[in-house]
């Protein structure tokens, strides 16, 4: 045996990573011996999100190979910070396709299939130190494709702008290590072959072939190597196991099933529906070296795609036609079953010889006759995961299949690994039906199965899973539909088969061909047209290194797969009011305009205006319903942005009253220094922190110079009006900053465009200060930040010496 690790590093927290592969490596060195496995040089690690659509999943891909006895994954799931609090984290590990996940009961579509088989789910409990790991033994993996997905559990999380205090990040580090077999002996097909173990459990490999329909292991002649006196009805093995693509292992501790063989003894499998162009793998347990004999028999039932007999001649009808009634088949396919006691019939040779070229007869020991069986053509479209699977003809191709009540036909296909997975897979099938044309109940069964054809009883169908079954009837339902999300990547089968009744009993078909439209396709999301997820959800395409699928993002409420669950909708009454309380309270700013236009501040009152109007478009754009965007989004989002910081700027540079010849040049550097940060990260607390840290030195620094000029400290008069607009100003920050959050986020985004706007009226100066001459002036001509208009109503800060009334604007 060798022990072989994966390793695929990502660390989001370097200054824990060399902990987490400490921690990992003691735990490998525990569970295995040091001379059979190597440390892994770094961990898988991915960050953790609360769940609200698929996009906040972390995803994981693993490849594991072939002949492997035990596969273990091992997580842990970190936090950033001591202070942060724990949270749940869940694990879903998944063979061949990414896992479906449904949380807190969330409904599926109509008609979709959300079953996986062994699908793994695990949790966890994220830590700030590597205490514990869930470790997950998986023994028998099936090769290939493996998929983790894990997620936090939902928390009402705020929104906080980045960079103000410390937001707490998640992540989980996984490392894969398996137990894998070397130099597994082959078995031939189709004569005796004699096997000697090696050890106590030993195990062999047998390759099945494509086309292959049934195969039967027949064991016998078991004998000890080792001379001893042996008893004919001692058990040489204890116990056998048979399993397709991966290796069968034995666990004593469950009640496996046991199938011993004595030295007189044999032992005979027997798979009627095998997985093809696959290895199935026998184990032999036996408490000493033994041989025994073995021979592997096989019938086949070959994959048709294009034929030159009748039988493709028949298939290759495009649409009704006289011609289909000319061909006779099913009076044919009558001699083909019952040529014993036809065969002196020389009228019938020619049918029955015609039938034999066309489909193998298997071996008498079977009683399972071949049926006709067809690959399916894929053919992709340009958009991703959107492919079609067609029957395929000389020069044609089409979705109609013509059954008979003789037997049941076969269809295949294949979904691609990483390429078709992503998306859905819709198998819908309409039996074509004219109500005049027979009297007879014409039933039609669809059983779909993924890896190997349908089991068979006595030439009916057995569907396995009734969810993957679809009953058609002539008299009421003549269309059916099935929904797989996420198909795993393998050879999928669908099996269809006709019968008739009268009176409530199965009957000979009076109708010589029924047809029947197998559409299957593959597509984004879940349904097909414009509105992928319904009218509730937009549909997302995901891409994460080598992994890329699409999922629903729902919005008004709407949950579940495809945005279909209304459980917890909300009303339209109530999202319009949400949507109005957006847009409309940005009217609070027209107050702000009047009073700026009527003091002669006119570039204040434009910019007001364009922070009303951004926003308000901005808000009606990102709502789901009434939705209206008279620009692209980003355009909208950074304009509001751009906008709402100018509009502090330019009410900071007002208050400092500074003569007009430097107010246009302060305008400018606020632009842009405002559009720099702005475009350089529209949610960064820097872009709005660094425009207002230098605009409040402007006011500030006026004020400091000019008591610098008086030579004496004043405290400015309006200093009512100052703290209550700075109050308001103060409130609707730590509303922003601190109490908003992803519920309540309509409702205090609203209190605070209403409350900075109201500020804005006690923040604006009276009156535009007017540059004068330095005549008659008591200080210098290079004091120009001391000239001002003497006025009745005096700004914010008067500073009151002499015969003098100096204006000192400030914050």
């Amino acid at each position: 045996m060798s022990k072989k690790i994966i390793m695929l590093p990502i660390c989001y927290f370097p200054r824990r990573c060399l902990m987490i592969l400490q921690f990992h490596g003691l735990l490998i060195l525990l569970l295995f011996p040091a001379k059979e496995c190597t440390m892994p040089e770094a961990s898988q690690e991915g960050l953790l999100h609360s769940f609200k659509s698929y996009s906040d999943i972390a995803m994981f891909h693993y490849t594991v190979p072939k002949e492997v006895l035990r596969a273990t994954w091992q997580f842990a799931a970190f936090m950033d910070g001591q202070d942060c609090p724990e949270r749940k984290v869940h694990i879903y590990l998944q063979w061949g396709s990414y896992p479906v996940i449904s949380v807190n009961n969330d409904t599926f579509p109509n008609d979709m299939y959300s079953k996986r088989n062994h699908t793994i789910m695990v949790s966890a409990i994220t830590t700030f130190e590597p205490k514990t790991t869930a470790i997950v033994p998986v023994y028998g993996p099936e090769a290939g494709d493996w998929f983790v997905g894990a997620y936090l559990s939902h928390w009402d999380e705020k929104v906080q702008q980045q960079g103000l205090g410390h937001k707490c990040h998640y992540s989980i580090g996984s490392v894969a290590i398996w137990t894998q077999a070397n130099s597994i002996e082959n078995i031939p097909i189709g004569y005796q072959h004699t096997l000697r173990t090696k050890e106590t459990t030993s195990y062999y490999k047998i390759y099945i072939p494509s086309g292959t329909w049934n195969f039967r292991v027949d064991i016998w002649g078991c004998n000890f190597t080792v001379y001893k006196s042996h008893s004919v009805h001692e058990v040489c093995i204890k116990n056998m196991a048979l399993q397709g693509r991966s290796l069968p292992v034995f666990n004593h501790s469950e009640s496996n099933e046991i199938r011993n063989v004595t030295m007189s003894g044999s032992y005979t499998f027997t798979e009627s529906s095998p997985y093809e162009d696959s290895y199935y793998y026998l184990m032999i347990i036996s408490d000493s070296i033994i041989e025994v004999n073995i021979k592997v028999v096989t019938s086949e039932c070959p994959i048709r795609i294009t034929e030159k007999s009748f039988v493709r001649q028949y298939l290759d009808a495009p649409s009704f036609s006289k011609a289909l009634a000319q061909l006779h088949m099913k009076d044919l396919t009558k001699h083909h079953l019952h040529r014993d006691e036809n065969k002196n019939n020389e009228s019938s040779d020619s049918g029955v010889d015609l039938m034999k070229n066309q489909f193998h007869i298997p071996d008498e020991n079977f009683d399972d006759p071949c049926v006709p069986r067809y690959q399916l053509a894929r053919i992709k479209h340009s958009q991703t995961f959107s492919g079609v699977y067609l029957l395929q003809g000389r020069e044609w191709l089409t979705s109609w299949v013509i059954l008979t009540d003789i037997h049941p036909v076969v269809t295949q296909f294949n979904i691609l690994p990483l390429v078709d997975i992503g998306g859905t897979l819709d198998i819908s099938v309409h039996l074509e039906m004219d109500k005049v044309a027979t009297r007879q109940l014409v039933k039609v069964i669809i059983c779909i199965r993924r890896g190997r054809v349908p089991d068979r009883i006595k030439g009916n169908i057995v569907c396995d899973d009734p969810r993957m079954l679809m009953n058609l009837s002539s008299f009421d339902k003549h269309d059916g539909s099935l929904l797989i999300p996420y198909p795993q990547s393998d050879t999928w089968y669908v099996t269809l088969q006709a019968t008739c009744y009268f009176n409530g009993r199965p009957v000979n078909c009076e109708m010589e061909e029924i047809l029947v439209s197998l559409d299957i396709r593959t597509r984004q999301c879940v349904f097909p047209g414009n509105y992928p997820c319904g009218h509730h959800g937009i549909c997302q395409e995901i891409h994460r290194d080598i992994l890329y699928y699409t999922t629903c993002k729902c919005f008004e409420g709407y949950k579940g797969w495809g945005c279909t669950d209304a459980t917890s909708a909300n009303p339209e009454s109530s999202l319009l009011i949400t949507t109005m309380m957006l847009t409309l309270s940005n009217g609070f700013f027209i107050p702000a305009i009047y009073l700026a236009v009527k003091r002669g501040l006119y570039t204040e009152g434009l910019v007001y205006l364009a922070t009303m109007l951004f926003s308000s478009l901005y808000h009606a754009c990102d709502q789901h319903i009434m939705t209206y965007c008279v620009a692209k989004y980003e355009v909208l989002q950074y304009s509001d942005f751009f906008s709402s910081i100018l509009a502090f700027w330019v009410t900071l540079v007002a208050m400092a009253e500074i003569p007009i010849r430097f107010v246009s040049l302060c305008h400018m550097f606020g632009v842009l220094i405002i559009a720099f940060g702005v475009e350089s990260n529209k949610t960064s607390l820097t872009s709005i922190l660094v425009p207002l840290g230098m605009g409040i030195m402007i006011p500030m620094g006026t004020y400091t110079y000019r008591c610098f000029q008086l030579k004496k400290w004043k405290k400015p008069d309006r200093i009512s009006k100052l703290l209550a607009g700075l109050t308001l100003a103060a409130i609707g920050l730590l509303l922003f900053s601190l109490v908003e959050t992803e519920a309540n986020y309509q409702y205090v985004h609203s209190a605070w465009h209403m409350i900075i706007a109201i500020s804005l009226i006690f923040l604006l100066p009276p009156s535009r200060v007017e540059q004068i001459g330095s005549a008659g002036s008591s200080f210098s001509d290079d004091s120009e930040l001391l000239d001002y208009k003497d006025s009745p109503g005096s700004p914010i800060f008067t500073v009151t010496t002499g015969q003098e009334n100096l204006v000192i604007a400030s914050n």
